[in-house]
Order: C-alpha cells, then sequence, then structure tokens
C-alpha cells in the first residue's frame, strides 16, 4: 500500500464525522430545549401544589382554580412533548452511533471490495435514523405552538379589573 493510498482510505474513513458534527450540533440545541420543557414541567407541578394549598379571598380563589386549570391540561401536553423530544434525541444518538460504525465499515471495505454496499448501505440508515430525530423535532415545535396558544388565549380571556 502506498501512502497515497492510506490518505485516501483515511479520508474515506473520515468522511461520516462531518455528520457526526452536524448531529452533535443538532444536539445541543435540541438537548436545550428538552431541558427548557422539563424545567417549565417541573415549575408547572410546583405551582400547581402551591395553588392546591392556598386559601383566601374569593378572587384569589377564582385565578388559583383557573390555573390550576390551566397546569392540568398544560402538563399532559408538555409530558407528551419531552416524550418527542426524547425520542428524537435518541434517534440523532443512534445516527452519531451509526456514523462511527460506518467509519468501521469503510475500513473493512477498503480491504474486502465486496463491503462497498455494505457501507453505503450502513451510512444512508444512519442518516435515516437523522431524519426520523429531525423530524420529530419539527412535529415538537408544531406542538410547542398549540401548547403556547392555549396558554396566552386562557389568561387573555380572564376579566381584569383596570383602574380609573
Amino acid at each position: 500500500m502506498t501512502a497515497e493510498m492510506i490518505a485516501r482510505i483515511i479520508q474515506l474513513i473520515l468522511a461520516p464525522v462531518v455528520m457526526i458534527s452536524a448531529c452533535a450540533i443538532t444536539l445541543t440545541g435540541i438537548l436545550g430545549h428538552y431541558a427548557a420543557i422539563n424545567d417549565r414541567m417541573r415549575a408547572m407541578a410546583h405551582e400547581r401544589l402551591s395553588l392546591a394549598g392556598e386559601a383566601g379571598v374569593a378572587k384569589k380563589e377564582v385565578v388559583a382554580a383557573e390555573r390550576l386549570s390551566e397546569i392540568e391540561a398544560q402538563l399532559p401536553n408538555l409530558l407528551h412533548r419531552h416524550k418527542m423530544i426524547r425520542n428524537s434525541v435518541l434517534f440523532i444518538y443512534a445516527a452519531m452511533l451509526v456514523f462511527i460504525a460506518d467509519m468501521f465499515v469503510i475500513a473493512a471495505a477498503t480491504m474486502v471490495e465486496s463491503l462497498a454496499a455494505l457501507a453505503l448501505a450502513v451510512f444512508l440508515s444512519g442518516m435515516g435514523a437523522l431524519l426520523l430525530g429531525v423530524l420529530l423535532m419539527a412535529m415538537e415545535i408544531r406542538t410547542s405552538h398549540r401548547a403556547v396558544e392555549y396558554e396566552v388565549v386562557r389568561v387573555l380571556a380572564l376579566p381584569v379589573k383596570r383602574s380609573p
């Protein structure tokens, strides 16, 4: 084997690294979103506990009852979104693992010519897993809009006493 052949083989093996890097960058954003939803669920659950234990003036009870109703509607939605993001993260991690495995298959394909088709199939499997992860995130973004819209519409519908 010549130095030129070895350099070409190394280039072929490292090609999936670009996809691994793209997955890592995508995951950074998704994991931030995942953490934010997690924090929002915990805050709502804590707020629900606080409001459920409050007693006081009738107006305060009406506001607490409305907020409890919103939280009870939102928490299952947030849990569903949390699961969608979890699945998206798992698919993207799987894509990264497949791309790493593909590096080994490409290396083996340089020795055994018949493995070239397998290297392509493994790479395309990684792309498929990445596609599923991105599709799940797109679905979650659509769902998140509905959740925000629900809360805003409910809050805007509350009567507000205005000072003269």
